[in-house]
């Protein structure tokens, strides 16, 4: 078996595919996930700001 002949067949095996797509769906779903919860934390932030200086004017008022 001449080198080019292995190097085709090593292209054409498509075996162990699974061991590279879990971890990038992981890799995905975790980016996601954390994209998230920064939005709902500066969405919780702004929303304290907000009520935070709505009872600080009403106590100075």
């Amino acid at each position: 078996m001449n080198i080019a002949n292995k190097i085709m067949n090593f292209i054409k095996d498509e075996r162990g595919g699974e061991g590279v797509e879990y971890p990038l769906i992981t890799v995905v779903v975790a980016g996601g996930a954390a994209a998230g919860v920064t939005a709902l934390k500066v969405a919780t932030q702004a929303k304290t700001t907000a009520l935070t200086s709505s009872v600080t004017n009403v106590n100075n008022s």
